[in-house]
């Protein structure tokens, strides 16, 4: 099987996703059932892709501090490959970014492979709907998780890669499922057992699975030059996920905006939300990393801007950002998700006060603990002090005061 990815739904994909569900159940939604859910504000979906076939999917609603799993398929063929378990666990991640504390759904009785598939992600039953079905009269099991008794884990993971895909950066892939993470969150990664160096490197969660866990980082100092240096099958620790990552919101136009080693978050989030335009930014060609990731991302067109011209257009990305924004209609709804250097931060948090968007940003700083304990990432702002590692990296752009 090819590499999978992961994207929310749109309204061209119902056709395709009705045809799944025909193949799948003895009382099928219809086409318009799909459309007037995904219309629906409070609506959360995922879909998977092998290439440009649609392979499965799930839709979910919101219902207070609640979502409801309302409808999960897999399309013949490519069924016990671990697709249901990736839909779950993406509407999983959408549903504790917008602080949900549980997810329900219900499932027949007589599906002992769905009941198994939801128990493994930690689903628990806890009652019985009587004649629920409406075709054949058959009870459903009610299963609920609780998605705030989540938290890190502290674990010894495999390399399986480490490849330099840039000047200084490294592609960094494990073997050990951490719980899921939402776009913006990170790990702690201990990179040697010895007393130098000892703290731990911060690290933002690329992509996972769920036995995977990707990481991108830059050789910066003895801790990153370590880790460089790490070939497959050799182990490191890794605690996370940690920190409060991205929220997904929609809008007329949503904008990612990465620069330097601020990849990671922005790209994760685009790839499970796509519909947008994304903008990568670097000193030269030499310092874009996963660019054909970048462009491979559905329904999003990219900018690529490097201070030499190197690659794409010549400047900065906040350059692009402002070119993105004035060709902006009035009282369209924008949406920024930015990441990188502190300077490029300020000035895209500057041009999305002066359009009325709204931004979300993901600071780098350097972190000790992980957790808030240590009090070493300390940022101001007019909410008072806070911590990077726990109170974020993921803030609203106009909650920081920039010194």
């Amino acid at each position: 099987m090819d590499a999978l990815t992961v994207r929310a739904a749109l309204p061209e994909d119902i056709a395709e996703v009705a045809a799944i569900e025909r193949m799948s159940f003895p009382s099928p939604w219809d086409t318009q059932t799909f459309a007037t859910t995904l219309e629906d504000k409070r609506c959360l979906s995922a879909l998977v892709f092998e290439g440009d076939t649609l392979v499965g999917y799930c839709f979910a609603l919101c219902l207070s501090s609640m979502v409801h799993i309302l409808n999960l398929a897999v399309r013949p063929g490519y069924r016990e490959k671990g697709i249901g378990k990736r839909l779950i666990q993406d509407i999983i991640s959408q549903s504790v970014a917008i602080d949900k504390v549980c997810a329900v759904l219900e499932v027949r009785k007589s599906n002992k492979p769905a009941r198994s598939l939801y128990a493994s992600i930690g689903f628990s039953h806890v009652s019985t709907w009587r004649g629920y079905y409406s075709d054949t009269k058959e009870d459903a099991e009610i299963m609920v998780k609780d998605l705030k008794a989540r938290g890190p884990l502290d674990m010894t993971c495999t390399v399986v890669r480490n490849i330099e895909v840039a000047e200084k950066t490294y592609h960094l892939v494990l073997e050990g499922g951490l719980p899921q993470a939402v776009p913006g969150q990170f790990a702690m990664v201990q990179v040697s057992w010895g007393s130098e160096p000892f703290l731990r490197r911060p690290l933002a969660v690329l992509g996972q699975t769920s036995d995977e866990v990707e990481l991108l980082y830059r050789v910066k100092g003895t801790g990153t030059e370590l880790l460089a240096a790490k070939r497959a099958g050799e182990r490191v620790k890794v605690l996370g996920p940690l920190g409060k990552g991205f929220t997904r919101r929609t809008g007329d136009h949503v904008i990612y905006m990465a620069g330097g080693t601020g990849l990671p978050p922005v790209l994760a989030l685009a790839e499970r939300m796509g519909n947008g335009t994304f903008i990568i930014g670097a000193r030269t060609k030499r310092e874009l990393p996963l660019l054909e990731r970048v462009t491979s991302i559905p329904n999003t067109r990219t900018v690529v801007m490097t201070e030499d011209g190197s690659c794409g257009r010549k400047g900065l990305a906040t350059d692009a950002l402002d070119f993105v924004l004035g060709g902006s209609t009035v009282g369209e709804e924008i949406v920024i998700y930015a990441c990188g250097p502190e300077g490029m931060l300020r000035a895209g948090a500057k041009l999305a006060s002066r359009k009325g968007a709204y931004c979300e940003i993901s600071l780098e700083e350097h972190m000790s603990c992980g957790f808030g304990a240590c009090a070493g990432c300390v940022v101001q702002t007019k909410g008072g002090s806070m911590r990077v590692c726990r109170d974020g990296p993921v803030f609203a752009a106009d909650d920081i005061i920039w010194g």
